[in-house]
């Protein structure tokens, strides 16, 4: 089997760019898996929130998540590849995704933390609609299933560069003279900031190839 790195030589400008997305939004992906729910739960003890309280409310919202999506998904999957839809479309959805997460930064309610929290993650799982119809257009039939890969396996290792950098924020906040909110806040940004540095060079160079009228 050839090595990843193989691969990636062998990769056009293009097909780096759209694995770059996958870099940038993984980082949203090890958020959510982790930190958000701690800080979350944060708030919530704040408030006074039982801890089985505080469990339900995040898994309404998570099941709220996945109903939006399932809503708004067929709907967007049918005009993925109507002409001119699919960049705008992405680009919306995406920008969605991170401002929400910046924006998590902010609340010192747990109410408007999970609110923002559900649209910012609908806003990450619309975007991967057109991501991955994007495919289509920044690389060949024959070479999709290597770019692919090279996609889900540099996201992970690559969104571990803002993850961990937020790790040490928030497991050592009080050694570098920073509050627990502060921390976390800047955590948030952090991977906001990475995840919008990582969709720039696709932006920029994509363009809409396969479509129907």
């Amino acid at each position: 089997m050839r090595g990843l790195r193989e691969i990636m030589s062998d990769l056009t400008k293009l097909e780096k760019y759209w694995i770059l997305y996958d870099v940038g939004n993984s980082a949203f992906t090890l958020m959510v898996a982790t930190i958000v729910p701690i800080y979350f739960n944060y708030l919530a003890g704040l408030a006074s929130i039982s801890e089985t309280d505080y469990l339900a409310y995040w898994g309404y919202a998570t099941s709220i998540t996945t109903l939006i999506v399932a809503i708004i998904g067929p709907v967007l999957g049918s005009i993925v590849d109507t002409k001119g839809y699919k960049k705008p479309i992405f680009t919306i959805s995406m920008m969605i995704g991170v401002i929400g997460l910046a924006i998590l930064s902010v609340p010192t309610s747990w109410i408007i933390f999970l609110t923002i929290f559900v649209v910012a993650k609908v806003g990450y799982n619309a975007s991967l609609i057109f991501y991955d119809s994007m495919l289509l257009d920044v690389t060949t039939e024959e070479r999709m299933d290597n770019v692919s890969s090279a996609g889900y396996a540099w996201g992970y290792i690559g969104s571990c560069i803002p993850f961990v950098l937020a790790l040490v924020l928030v497991l050592m906040y009080d050694s570098i003279g920073l509050s627990f909110n502060v921390a976390m806040a800047l955590a948030f940004i952090i991977n906001a900031v990475w995840w919008l540095g990582m969709t720039l060079p696709l932006l920029k160079n994509y363009e809409q190839k396969t479509f129907y009228t």
